[in-house]
């Protein structure tokens, strides 16, 4: 058994290209014994945002703690909150941008590939 603390866990700077105001902390990973899922807690600030892009090898489940923001599918904009759960498959283009006064904050599970 792992038990951390969040507030423990220091937020990086996500390597993509185009991401704005905008951390992720890793909560789960394989150097904690994982061996299918990993857990991280991304945090975009007001103005923030993670530019439209897919994976072609992993799902991932979120599930949004704080704040509001759009979801951009690359054909359409939808609006989602705290309490809401997703589900992004493989192929699927996906961006957030905060667009509120408040942090929006959201817990995203992916498998860790091998």
């Amino acid at each position: 058994m792992k038990i951390k603390k969040l507030n423990e866990i220091n937020p990086e700077i996500p390597q993509m290209a185009g991401t704005k105001d905008t951390t992720i902390q890793w909560l789960i990973t394989k150097n904690d014994g994982a061996s299918h899922y990993a857990m991280r807690v991304f945090t975009i600030e007001p103005g923030g945002a993670i530019p439209l892009h897919t994976h072609n090898d992993m799902e991932h489940e979120m599930f949004i703690l704080e704040g509001e923001a759009t979801l951009n599918t690359g054909d359409e904009e939808i609006p989602v909150k705290k309490g809401d759960v997703l589900l992004i498959q493989p192929n699927e283009k996906h961006s957030f941008t905060n667009t509120s006064s408040a942090p929006f904050r959201f817990i995203c599970v992916i498998p860790i590939l091998k």
